[in-house]
């Protein structure tokens, strides 16, 4: 029977009963420019999966379950589409080794690089390994390895900081020359292929920039805009990177227009003809995080290259959005210190269960109500963002959003206080220490027989190479072996992540147990409370209220192992 056990994010685990005598490997790879045959030293997609396919048939142990491929994907955070399949596949039992080439492949952030290493992957069961770097966790439990492979990360990350000052610095010279163009063109635009750093108009798209533009002149709404564009077909922004073999990933070529979009081209100054520098700078050996610069910041190359639409157009439409970010300016003024008590508790936590879009916080404007937090009201952002042409209008106000979050960390708090407190009635008895002693001697036990096991392996070797046995011979034996050791290596990995779960669940200083002591006594939900303890809130059209909280894999282990301490059997 398979066990179901989950991680702080709020994910299940479904974790299956493990027969085998090998650990299913996951092939991680990553290239922060999408590989297209160029040089580069080595490290393709392609040959970073030969390189660990090869790995794979020399170690028996070790069976492919996947290849996860991040293609144009920065090692500097783990935001990365193939990063999170692999991660859901480890949650849900299917994956229990990854194998990378190098560490700079895993990422070159080297405190999130190694929370991996040191504390997720152990507390999961999961063992790494990462060839050139000679590391894999199964057997490196010795000073050296443990200093070497934080240095690593520490190099990878220097080494990534390096780089970004050197192009960046390269970058705003080419800028003052007029000699850089951004990596993708605007929508309606296509870079030259004849004038080096020069724009060509799209004629396919370039006719949907100036209906766009003439809409908003008109005073037509952006959602309209966006209903507009969806039903006349017209192809977004996304779609016609695919088109033009920019992007290649499918689920960009079914986008839907979104009001974000809209607002994104009625501000960009490119469409008159110039080209704008700094508008979304960043800056990783700065230190400075993408983000939207205010526009006295920008800096501009007039004349560059065909204007879409006109100077006096583009002039009238930003007035329009002057003006009205006057007005609601002044109206937010007026409401400013009501409004400041309202404080979305759930930012970042709260979705659409229907369509997986964030929930917009709305605070509320309307005079017939009160300006107060019970009054304000979470709407589908995916309705909001698409025109109306996504998903459903559902809102749900502020007061049952909290209402159903604080029963559930009542729940858990009730669960955590009840085994706190087995766990000190347990502590120093006779069963913590027979617990304590099963576990440690699995552990040797295992390490025993691997080190005989290595033995008559290497006296196998020495048998061959006397002559004593052939190669038909030597080949039948080592094979049993090393599934042998295969078992054995499999088994020990587990019993340690069990006995390193154990010393977690037997110290009481865990995170859990620090977090929800936060919870004793609430009345009210506060966005520190939340941040701690709720991994995510779903809102369903029906109203329906869904609560992830975090802590979930160490309560399911704490249940597990006060279990056994109690002498229960569980499957």
């Amino acid at each position: 029977m398979a066990r179901k056990s989950r991680k702080n994010t709020g994910a299940v685990i479904e974790t299956p009963v493990q027969t085998s005598n090998y650990f299913s490997t996951a092939i991680y790879v990553r290239l922060s420019i999408e590989n297209s045959g160029k040089d580069d030293d080595g490290d393709s997609i392609a040959n970073q999966i030969s390189f660990c396919k090869a790995y794979l048939t020399e170690h028996a142990d070790l069976k492919l379950y996947g290849i996860y491929e991040d293609n144009g994907e920065k090692g500097t955070n783990f935001d990365r589409p193939e990063f999170k399949r692999m991660m859901d596949d480890i949650r849900s039992g299917k994956v229990k080794c990854v194998l990378v080439k190098d560490l700079s492949r895993f990422g070159r952030d080297y405190i999130e690089t190694g929370e991996y290493l040191e504390k997720i992957f152990p507390f999961m069961g999961i063992r790494f390994i990462s060839i050139t770097d000679g590391y894999d966790s199964l057997t490196c439990d010795d000073a050296e390895g443990a200093l070497m492979i934080p240095l690593k990360n520490m190099i990878n990350d220097v080494y990534a900081k390096d780089i970004s000052r050197k192009i960046i610095t390269s970058f705003r010279a080419r800028q003052e020359k007029g000699e850089f163009l951004p990596a993708f063109a605007p929508y309606g635009y296509v870079k030259s292929k004849q004038v080096a750093y020069r724009y060509e108009v799209d004629q396919e798209t370039a006719p949907y920039v100036r209906m766009i533009f003439e809409w908003k002149a008109e005073g037509v709404s952006h959602n309209e805009i966006c209903k507009r564009l969806n039903a006349m077909g017209a192809v977004t922004p996304a779609r016609r990177k695919v088109d033009l073999g920019i992007w290649r990933a499918e689920r960009y070529k079914n986008t839907v227009w979104f009001g974000r979009t809209i607002i994104d081209i009625l501000k960009n100054p490119t469409y008159t003809g110039c080209i704008v520098y700094g508008r979304i700078p960043k800056s990783l050996y700065e230190g400075i995080k993408m983000h939207r610069t205010p526009e006295e910041e920008w800096r501009y190359v007039p004349n560059a290259h065909e204007p879409i639409i006109s100077q006096e157009l583009f002039d009238k439409v930003q007035k329009m959005f002057a003006d009205r970010a006057k007005k609601f300016q002044k109206k937010m003024n007026e409401n400013a210190p009501l409004r400041e008590l309202v404080t979305n508790h759930f930012k970042g936590k709260i979705y659409c269960g229907d369509c997986g879009k964030r929930m917009r916080f709305v605070k509320p404007t309307d005079k017939r109500y009160p300006i107060d937090q019970n009054h304000a009201v979470y709407v589908c952002g995916g309705y909001l963002d698409s025109g109306y042409s996504r998903c459903s209008r559902h809102s749900i106000r502020y007061p049952l959003v909290a209402e159903a979050v604080l029963a559930a960390i009542k729940v858990q708090l009730e669960f955590a206080l009840k085994q706190e407190q087995l766990i000190r009635q347990m502590r120093g008895s006779e069963k913590e220490k027979n617990l304590i002693d099963k576990y440690v001697g699995r552990i040797n036990y295992l390490s025993q027989e691997l080190k005989k096991l290595n033995g008559r392996r290497e006296a196998l070797f020495e048998s061959f190479a006397e002559g004593i046995l052939d190669e038909t011979e030597y080949q039948f034996a080592k094979k049993k072996y090393d599934d042998e050791a295969a078992g054995i290596e499999k088994k020990l990995t587990d019993e340690k992540a069990k006995k390193a779960q154990l010393d977690d669940v037997l110290s009481l200083s865990n995170e859990w147990f620090t977090a929800i002591h936060k919870a004793e006594n609430i009345t009210e939900i506060d966005s520190e409370l939340v941040k701690h303890l709720v991994s995510s809130v779903k809102i369903f059209e029906d109203n329906r209220v869904e609560v992830e909280l975090n802590f979930k894999d160490q309560r399911y282990i704490f249940n597990l192992i006060i279990a056994e301490m109690a002498g229960e059997e569980h499957e």
